[in-house]
């Protein structure tokens, strides 16, 4: 039977955080494993500390999640500065989790990514068969988000549910956005969650907004918009808004899918420039659909979310509902103001089971059962999961759920006199900024006419100002950009600095070699496009691995990758680093070898060699700059790179003795290097284990 356990905190210390909330799942379980986690993260913690926390303290699940401008649960409730963690358990449903990385770049290619490793994710044991649900989660930074649903649409298993939302970071906070991929933390792409088996799928959008005046047919270009009916898109807006009026989400365009009554909502914002009259959107807007303006009535929206829960629960029908997840949008959230936290308690009266949800950038979801998904604005999105054929009856873990939504103790300690000034203080600040907020909107109205003509007059001078400020702050940032794509930070600094790079003698430094056994047969085998895309996603994951590990590319050549240890900073323990770089690399190869041999495709094998000693570094070049090192100790490096193995770290007697406290290894003996006389090497066999000798 589907299990789901929930658990929030707030906290600034990491672990401890991690093992609150990680305590409080487990403990609803009896500290049974879950088969996979959805964590979501608002406020200002790392969030790849604590993803790296929730794999110490559930060893072996997926993670799977990112960060969001505020989550909400059964747990704890409404909260924008907490973590928030979904325990899923069956023995009939099985899971699988894949990311895709650069949707900013190939939003296509990253949504096949995603899958791809999901799908192999949920077919790991042998098994076969489609997904029932996905789960989308969405760098919301990106601007892609719309373009992924619709790949995702292209791409999803037929009648399949897909779900989710485009992550977000809070108001006032970081402006970063992670995404939770399994075993990856990354930014900029997406995180897929699937799920096969006997599930039972209820959900409602609500979208609250209140469509007003009459519908219009639109004329878009791309995520422009140019006409709504007759008039330009911001004459129209502002006809029924005022003259001076700005687009805000506050005001959201209702979009018809082509019956009488079902819309999705797109938010609006400002035009391409001062004089345009055209206006952006969020997402993108099928050109010649009719739209409608939309107003927002708070009461409205709190009597709808009400209408939309009570009609999920009916169409749900009888049967084991395990747990309720919510994706809602931060506009609505900050609409909502101090009622929002009316939500999660109108949630836990009517749910009486686990619930988790977070607030977006934008969410994901069907208009109808089992049809394709659509992206969302300004909307909330309660969706429903049990299994099939379990009992109707409710059980321990939906009771806790309950009981934590009505209001019980949930094991939080805290100053409980602190802790109410706090809440006494947050609710008449955020009222306070309310009334603030409308008055201001009362006196702009009055003086924007006053403005006016003052605004005209200097508009000129402005703009140019405007365009000579922005052309040196484009200059200045390509510049500064390709400076540190090409160079280390300080010696970056150190020639803007002084104009020149003196080069710098190191006394030890691990220099690391790799290339791809049979590169010429593979080339052959592929399309130049096909192999600059298979070369970038090896490339671009080991530049993930070395800045991970505190070493610095230097370049590429063909097939060829190099990096070193110990510059242009001296650090101790750069040996074990380019070792530790190393296995992760050959791990990373060997999944990837698994993935393509599961499609029927000939693996990649990666050969790596590492040398320890001395050597100059400094910069070549006074036109094209480039980093690089010279000596001995890359000549050896290089050879023992070449006379490594397929699948294997080859590395000199020198590293190897400072990094045999940690790894072991097979000593090879001298082996005869081209150029290099004969050289002592070892092959890395594998991290020791803590009781090891």
């Amino acid at each position: 039977m589907l299990k789901v356990a929930v658990g929030q905190a707030e906290g600034s210390d990491v672990q401890e955080l991690v093992g609150r909330v990680v305590g409080r799942c487990l403990a609803d379980v009896d500290g049974m494993a879950p088969n996979v986690a959805l964590a979501t993260l608002s406020g200002g913690l790392d969030p790849e500390a604590v993803f790296v926390a929730l794999r110490e303290a559930l060893p072996g699940v997926p993670i799977v999640g990112g960060t969001s401008a505020g989550d909400l649960s059964s747990s704890l409730g409404f909260s924008e500065d907490s973590l928030t963690l979904t325990a899923f358990f069956s023995d009939r449903i099985r899971f699988g989790v894949g990311f895709g990385e650069a949707i900013a770049e190939d939003p296509r290619g990253a949504v096949e990514q995603a899958l791809g490793r999901a799908r192999a994710d949920l077919n790991r044991d042998g098994s076969a068969g489609d997904e029932t649900l996905a789960l989308v989660f969405v760098d919301g930074l990106s601007g892609q988000a719309a373009a992924v649903v619709e790949h995702i649409n292209e791409l999803r298993a037929p009648g399949s549910w897909v779900f989710g939302g485009s992550l977000a970071y809070p108001w006032g906070g970081p402006r970063r956005v992670f995404e939770f991929g399994g075993e990856r933390a990354l930014s900029g792409g997406l995180a897929v969650l699937l799920l096969r088996g006997p599930l039972r799928v209820a959900s409602r959008v609500s979208n609250a907004w209140r469509p007003v005046g009459p519908r219009e047919r639109v004329h878009t270009v791309g995520d422009q918009v140019m006409t709504i009916g007759s008039r330009t898109a911001l004459g129209f807006v502002r006809h029924y808004l005022g003259e001076h009026f700005s687009p805000s989400g506050e005001f959201p365009l209702a979009v018809f899918d082509g019956s009488s009554d079902r819309f999705y909502l797109r938010g609006l914002g400002d035009g391409a420039g001062a004089e345009s009259e055209a206006l952006t959107c969020m997402a993108s807007i099928p050109d010649g659909v009719e739209v409608q303006l939309c107003e927002y009535v708070r009461d409205e929206v709190l009597a709808d979310t009400t209408e939309q829960v009570d009609g999920v629960l009916a169409a749900f029908e009888r049967g084991h509902l395990a747990v309720a997840l919510v994706f809602s949008c931060a506009v609505r959230k900050m609409m909502l103001g101090t009622h929002i936290r009316e939500v999660s308690e109108l949630l836990g009266e009517r749910l009486h089971v686990p619930f988790a949800g977070f607030y977006a950038y934008g969410e994901i979801a069907p208009l109808v059962p089992g049809g394709p998904a659509f992206f969302h604005n300004a909307t909330m999105i309660t969706l429903l999961l049990g299994e099939e054929g379990a009992s109707a009856e409710v059980d321990a873990v939906a009771a806790r759920g309950r009981r934590a939504a009505e209001g019980e103790v949930t094991g939080e300690t805290c100053d409980r006199g602190a802790l109410q000034r706090k809440l006494d203080r947050s609710v008449a600040y955020r009222a306070r900024l309310e009334d603030t907020r409308e008055q201001q909107m009362a006196m702009l109205r009055m003086i924007n006419a006053e403005v006016e003509v003052a605004r005209q007059r200097i508009a000129a001078q402005n703009e140019k100002l405007r365009e000579l400020n922005e052309a040196l702050a484009r200059e200045r940032n390509t510049s500064d950009a390709l400076l540190l794509n090409i160079l280390p930070r300080a010696v970056a600094d150190e020639l803007k600095r002084t104009g020149r790079v003196e080069p710098v003698f190191y006394g030890s430094v691990s220099v690391l070699f790799t290339d791809f056994e049979g590169f010429t047969r593979i080339a052959k085998s592929m399309t130049p496009e096909e192999l600059l895309r298979e070369l970038d996603r090896y490339f671009s994951a080991f530049d993930a691995i070395v800045e991970r590990h505190g070493l610095e590319k230097l370049k590429t050549i063909g097939d060829a990758y190099m990096c070193a240890g110990g510059i242009p900073a001296p650090k101790e323990g750069h040996e074990l680093a380019a070792v530790r770089a190393a296995w992760e690399m050959q791990a990373y190869m060997r999944e990837m070898a698994a993935a393509r041999e599961a499609e029927g495709k000939a693996p990649w094998r990666l050969r790596i060699g590492i040398h320890t000693g001395p050597l100059m570094a400094g910069v070549i070049g006074d036109q094209k700059f480039a980093y690089d090192i010279w000596g001995d100790t890359v000549n050896i490096a290089s050879r023992l790179e070449s006379t490594s193995e397929p699948g294997r770290i080859n590395v000199s007697e020198t590293t190897f003795a400072a990094v045999r406290g940690e790894f072991s290894g097979e000593h090879r003996g001298r082996i005869k290097a081209k150029n290099a006389g004969e050289i002592e090497m070892v092959f890395i066999v594998g991290p020791r284990s803590s009781g090891a000798a």
